[in-house]
């Protein structure tokens, strides 16, 4: 009988954590979906790391797997097109043997697989090669065999493909090119090979990435923070979904600008509700504006690490989608910003006596901490504080624990809330429930306690305490 469940033996990981919906990281198969996953890609992913070993996801390796799922997918529509064949019986039986041979060692999916593309790489005839792969399918599961019927595409793009071939026999390859334009542009791929030419529909996830290109991570992301800043000021935006939101939020960045050169940086963070096509349109009316897509959500703190990186300004302005700039902010920024002393500014800041509850809000002056909806500091002290903590992917707490990367190395936190900002619903609060709210903000506050809970010197008050003087924690 067959396994009705496969169920891995170990944690999952997601990019090297436990995966976990109280570390909100948690990706449902319906979500890889929306986002042009095949979820066979996701068995095939699987069965690249025996069942009793972690297995770390990440986008990439997902993407990876993607990839090699659809390589074997179209070699069975390539292979089904040749003529049949007879012999190879002995080389047949032996990888037919090896591959038994992994799957009855300890179920060695890994190594199965590795034989798999060994044989499909061998000088195997097409139609030995697709039998045997359809015969490892059935213990595989990613029904291989669907694959020339998925492939077939209508009347009229066959009667294209032909004219285009008849251009390319008479060496008219301007016009070839010109209808190979115009299929992919209708959704298709054109494969030119020695046997002739073949066509196909694109994946769900070959026409996402068409639109524009993406990245899994912030480490794929080039950083410019040891070139010369080239511009007064970079905003950066972590944009979390809600389109009218980003736009109110990016239009008032680009309003009140005066004389200083500026550049926005917004970060579509694995946005599905039309985030990621409304920056597109916004690049065609806003010249300072970047947009980096990302092909998932990120943490909050990658992702606005992503625009430290990119940013070109010589002041970092890092503003929230719920925050609405009113008027000249940035005059203020750069006179508050050429003290050498200060480190962060922004208008809403936060003291505390004893590090457990940074509740009491700071209007003006010095601040123990500011709270992320606008802060701003001096783009060439990153290098000398370090990127933000990528521990937190919920976004409370985060802002807290980059202030103490400042204060650290003696700089000042200061407050002004007469800068003309509105603060709007903050939907990344008000979309999860009280329990989601207070499990995510407790995790974080807890990272930030065991980096910085015994430094009360990097507090205001002359007798502020420490965590590790107290007995518990309330936050």
């Amino acid at each position: 009988q067959h396994v009705n469940y496969w169920i891995h033996a170990q944690h999952l990981l997601a990019d090297g954590a436990k995966m976990a919906k109280s570390a909100g990281n948690v990706f449902l198969i319906e979500e890889l979906i929306e986002r042009g996953f095949s979820p066979l890609s996701f068995r095939y992913l699987c069965m690249t790391i025996l069942y009793r070993h972690r297995m770390n996801f990440t986008f990439t390796s997902l993407k990876a797997a993607e990839k090699a799922l659809t390589g074997l997918r179209q070699r069975v529509w390539r292979w089904s097109q040749e003529p049949e064949v007879s012999g190879h019986t002995s080389e047949v039986a032996e990888y037919r043997r090896r591959f038994w041979e992994a799957i009855e060692s300890d179920l060695d999916l890994p190594g199965a697989l590795a034989l798999t593309w060994e044989m499909v790489r061998s000088q195997l005839p097409g139609r030995a090669k697709m039998g045997l792969l359809l015969e490892f399918d059935e213990m595989f599961g990613l029904d291989l065999g669907k694959a020339p019927t998925e492939n077939t595409v209508a009347e009229n793009i066959t009667t294209t493909l032909k004219i285009r071939g008849g251009h390319r026999e008479q060496s008219d390859y301007a016009t070839a090119d010109s209808l190979r334009g115009q299929l992919a542009s209708e959704g298709y791929l054109i494969e030119d090979a020695v046997g002739g030419t073949r066509v196909r529909p694109k994946t769900s996830l070959e026409l996402r990435q068409e639109k524009w290109p993406s990245v899994s991570s912030s480490r794929e992301v080039e950083s410019y923070l040891d070139q010369p800043a080239e511009l007064d000021f970079t905003f950066i935006l972590n944009a979390y979904g809600y389109p009218s939101d980003v736009r109110r939020c990016i239009e008032g960045m680009l309003r009140y600008t005066g004389d200083h050169s500026v550049e926005a940086i917004v970060i579509d963070n694995g946005s599905t509700d039309g985030t990621g096509e409304l920056l597109e349109e916004m690049l065609g009316h806003y010249p300072e504006l970047r947009v980096v897509h990302c092909d998932h959500v990120l943490g909050d703190a990658a992702s606005k690490n992503i625009g430290l990186m990119q940013a070109r300004g010589r002041n970092i302005i890092v503003l929230d989608g719920s925050a609405e700039i009113t008027g000249n902010i940035l005059d203020t920024v750069a006179e508050h910003l050429n003290d050498p002393e200060v480190g962060i500014f922004g208008p809403w800041g936060l003291s505390t006596p004893d590090m457990q509850h940074f509740h009491e809000e700071v209007d003006s002056g010095d601040a123990d901490a500011m709270q992320a909806y606008c802060m701003a500091f001096r783009r060439e002290e990153v290098n000398n504080v370090g990127l933000m903590r990528e521990c937190f992917r919920f976004y409370r707490n985060l802002d807290i624990d980059y202030c103490f990367q400042f204060k650290d190395k003696g700089f000042r936190v200061v407050a002004d809330s007469s800068l003309p900002l509105v603060r709007h619903e903050h939907r990344q609060w008000t979309e999860l429930d009280d329990n989601q709210r207070d499990e995510l903000s407790r995790k974080n506050f807890g990272r930030f306690l065991k980096r910085w809970g015994n430094r009360p010197d990097l507090l205001l008050a002359a007798d502020a305490v420490g965590f590790e003087n107290q007995q518990k924690f309330h936050h």
